[in-house]
């Protein structure tokens, strides 16, 4: 009995961030609220039936050397009609702040206020992240200011995800074919981890994303960040890898920003389904692959020498590099900040 409750106090520790009871964003605290409704109604329902239980247990026991039989009862309508009566009326009493909840969550924002709308495509087994009035295309991180509304569109390319990040709220699907919004207010500054929430292939485990929520002022420097040209290579190691990667066929999926000499890097004629991860400013990202490996050189190249390796099913494409090619196509991409 020791182990399962040292395990359970465990899973509330700090370092088990993905709590969603402990909500930073007015959709997850309605949930929450609902949550903690439901929980002490039921503790209370189970109260009362397992007093009643360990009563008549106690109660109508036979007694020792009583050999006759208990006295035999054929229903009481009263009883009856009470306990049909009073779950009837817990189940409507729910129904009523249950549907002012969900209207409440689904409502769309008041337009009179700073927005910032983003498009979210959910991909085997990543997330893209398209900023309209920003013009920022990402991956994998989202970046939001604080007490700001925010309204995702979601979708997939591929198969049935489900975007969530548990310290905001509910989940919410993202299907092919189809938008669905999700609309939220953080109002609490920090990185909040999350992860796909619908089985959608091998690497499902491995399809995380996180938010990062920032100041205003954070928030503004980061977007003009990431609408900077590209960086140029600054080292011989670097500039070997932009060539690698120019050259072994990455362009074809990945684009790259215009440098800040104008030159053009690898820009895709338009953003396709199959398109993979925005890398002009992958240099900014803490982690890469999904959220899956810690975005350093040494993880960069274990990614792009083998990928299958590490994500079972990755669509990335195998280019058989040399080990120096890939710690050259590492040491480009860490660059690019």
């Amino acid at each position: 009995m020791y182990l399962p409750l040292a395990a359970l106090a465990a899973a509330c520790s700090e370092s088990h961030p993905r709590n969603t009871l402990d909500s930073v964003a007015d959709s997850g605290r309605i949930s929450a609220w609902f949550y903690s409704l439901y929980f002490w109604l039921d503790v209370a329902i189970f109260i009362v039936v397992a007093s009643i239980f360990v009563l008549a247990l106690l109660k109508f026991r036979q007694k020792d050397g009583d050999t006759s039989l208990p006295e035999q009862n054929f229903g009481n309508m009263k009883l009856e009609v009470a306990w049909t009566i009073l779950p009837t009326l817990i189940v409507v009493g729910l129904t009523v702040p249950t549907l002012a909840g969900i209207f409440k969550l689904a409502k769309r924002p008041d337009a009179n206020q700073p927005i910032v709308e983003i498009e979210v495509t959910g991909k085997q087994w990543w997330w893209e992240f398209d900023y309209k009035k920003e013009g920022i295309n990402t991956a994998n991180e989202v970046h939001v200011p604080v007490n700001t509304q925010v309204i995702m569109h979601m979708t997939s390319a591929d198969v049935i995800h489900s975007w969530w990040i548990p310290r905001l709220g509910g989940k919410r699907d993202a299907t092919p074919g189809r938008t669905q919004p999700f609309y939220f207010k953080a109002d609490k500054l920090g990185i909040y981890e999350g992860q796909c929430a619908e089985l959608c292939g091998a690497s499902h485990a491995l399809m995380g994303t996180r938010i990062i929520v920032q100041s205003q002022a954070e928030y503004d420097a980061w977007v003009a960040a990431v609408k900077a040209p590209s960086k140029k290579p600054t080292t011989p190691q670097q500039e070997a890898g932009k060539k690698v990667f120019l050259g072994k066929g990455c362009v074809a999926c990945h684009s790259i920003a215009p440098d800040e000499a104008g030159e053009k890097v690898s820009e895709l004629a338009a953003r396709q389904l199959t398109s993979g991860p925005n890398l002009s400013h992958v240099g900014l990202r803490a982690k890469i692959a999904g959220n899956t490996l810690e975005n350093k050189p040494e993880e960069i190249k274990k990614w792009v020498l083998n990928p299958q390796a590490v994500k079972p099913g990755a669509t990335m494409t195998n280019l058989h590099l040399t080990e120096q090619e890939a710690a050259d196509v590492a040491a480009y991409l860490i660059s690019l900040k």
